[in-house]
C-alpha cells in the first residue's frame, strides 16, 4: 500500500487575526514585512508561510508583495534579524529589494552588515549591490564607512578617499603596476 503525504488541518486564526491586524497598522513596507515574519515565526507548522500567503491572496487581492515566496522571504528576514536589532534598524532603512538581495547572499553576518551600511551609504540599487556581492567588493576593500571621509584599507595601508557615491578610485590593471598600485579599490556605482 501506497502512502500518500496528507496536508494536516490547522487551525491559523490566530495568525490570521495578526496579519489582519498587521496589515490595518500604520507600518511601513518593511515594518509589515518584519511583523509578518514575525507572525509567521511564532507558528510552529512548516507550512504557516504558505498559509499566510494564501490568506493574504484571498483577503487583501488589492495588494501586492504577498506571493508564498515573498512571504518565505519574510519570514526568513525576521529571523536573520531578531536577534540583530542594530543591523534590523540599519536593514529597516533600506528597501526590500535591497534587503531581499543581502538576505539571499550566502554571507557572514558581518558581511551583511557591511553590505546594509554601505548600501544606505552610496545609494547603491539592487543591481549595483548585486554586482558588488558577486565581486566580493567586501573583500577587497576595508572602509570605514562611518567617516565622513572613508579610509579605504588595502594592501595594510590606508587612503583617504573622496566621499562620492561613483567611486573610491579604481582598481588599477596589474599591467599597469606602477606606484600605489593596487592600493584603492572601487566600491562607488559603475
Amino acid at each position: 500500500m501506497v502512502q500518500m503525504n496528507i496536508r494536516k488541518e490547522h487551525d491559523y486564526s490566530a495568525l490570521f487575526a495578526g496579519i489582519n491586524q498587521a496589515i490595518r497598522a500604520d507600518f511601513s513596507q518593511m515594518e509589515l514585512y518584519y511583523e509578518l515574519g514575525r507572525l509567521i515565526c511564532a507558528r510552529p507548522e512548516k507550512g504557516a508561510a504558505v498559509a499566510a500567503a494564501a490568506y493574504l491572496a484571498e483577503k487583501y487581492p488589492d495588494q501586492t508583495g504577498f506571493s508564498a515566496r515573498n512571504v518565505r522571504r519574510m519570514r526568513d528576514f525576521y529571523r536573520m534579524y531578531e536577534n540583530a536589532p542594530e543591523l534590523l534598524e540599519q536593514a529597516m532603512r533600506l528597501g526590500w529589494t535591497q534587503n531581499v538581495v543581502i538576505l539571499e547572499a550566502d554571507l557572514t553576518l558581518e558581511e551583511r552588515a557591511w553590505y546594509l551600511q554601505a548600501t544606505e551609504q552610496f545609494g547603491w540599487s539592487k543591481l549595483t549591490l548585486q554586482k558588488k556581492i558577486e565581486e566580493g567588493t567586501h573583500l577587497g576593500a576595508m572602509v570605514d564607512i562611518d567617516k565622513e571621509e572613508p579610509v579605504c584599507y588595502t594592501n595594510g595601508e590606508a587612503e583617504n578617499q573622496p566621499a562620492t557615491p561613483d567611486t573610491f578610485g579604481e582598481i588599477p590593471d596589474e599591467s599597469s603596476a606602477g606606484p600605489g598600485a593596487g592600493t584603492t579599490a572601487s566600491l562607488g556605482t559603475q
